[in-house]
């Protein structure tokens, strides 16, 4: 079963709306269901009010912009204006030509009223939720999320693209070579998570299909076979179940499959390898 893909996780956690085929496949999908569960509480917790956020460096934005491969368009640190907002100087912010004491006649001032005078950049949240909101770009709004979830560390699949989490235990690889009428090549590779799940990873150049594309493992006779589901785009990730023994049907093979109402194998492969530990 193809999971729902990390950049729809984070914008139904954002707030956008499901589509129904994602409502089904998180209604039969706990794993999906709990990444986006616990995306969701990045975003709370993010939204939630609070006194003063200290703003991230430059630094941050581009570890980010490094790590997810974003382009030069979106280079530039999207948190500079908040920096250059909270500086004491800034215009606007009651500093200007003071030094000091900046309370007014009869002012109290207490070592507890939550006010950071150590010359910390703080961003007033209030202020900012009072500016006009302007329409996000898709590219921002995923590098948005992304930065959520290096700040809140909370996320299964943030910690594991920051590498908080161990990486999966490569368990057999294969290439997958084009069989007649086609010219695609692949790659697939079965993962062994911490959790002691497996996962078939299946990559391909793209292809032209009449149809869709499945995934399968087949015996080596090709006359025995396990489907695994629909590949949407050119890479695919399927939750191998527990009792399924590998080296029972190690041949990876990727079909163009009709859409006819048939779920057996239409015998048109695009590609297929064998998997080897």
């Amino acid at each position: 079963m193809a999971h729902l893909s990390e950049e729809s996780l984070t914008l139904l956690a954002l707030g956008e709306a499901a589509d129904p085929r994602s409502q089904e496949h998180l209604a039969a999908c706990p794993e999906c269901a709990a990444e986006l569960s616990s995306l969701q509480r990045v975003v709370r917790a993010g939204r939630a009010e609070a006194p003063a956020l200290t703003t991230p460096g430059p630094g941050v934005w581009a570890a980010i912009h490094a790590e997810l491969g974003l382009s030069d368009a979106v280079a530039a640190d999207p948190l500079a204006g908040a920096r250059q907002d909270a500086r004491p100087d800034a215009p606007g912010s009651g500093a200007e030509g003071t030094t000091g004491d900046t309370t007014g006649p009869g002012e109290d001032v207490t070592a507890d009223d939550g006010a950071d005078r150590r010359g910390a950049s703080v961003v007033d949240l209030d202020a900012r939720r009072s500016r006009p909101r302007r329409a996000v770009p898709y590219p921002l709004a995923a590098a948005a999320a992304a930065a959520a979830l290096l700040v809140g560390g909370v996320s299964v699949w943030g910690a594991q693209r920051l590498g908080l989490e161990p990486d999966p235990t490569v368990l057999a690889t294969a290439e997958l070579e084009p069989l007649a009428g086609y010219t695609a090549r692949g790659s697939a590779e079965v993962d062994e998570r911490p959790d002691g799940s497996r996962r078939l990873v299946v990559r391909t150049d793209p292809a032209d299909v009449d149809g869709f594309k499945e995934v399968w493992l087949l015996a080596p006779d090709a006359q025995r076979m396990v489907s695994l589901g629909v590949m949407a785009g050119d890479e695919g990730v399927f939750v191998l179940p527990e009792n399924l023994d590998v080296g029972e049907f190690p041949v990876v093979d990727v079909s163009n499959e009709p859409i006819d109402g048939d779920p057996t194998h239409s015998g048109d492969s695009i590609v297929r390898g064998v998997l080897e530990a």
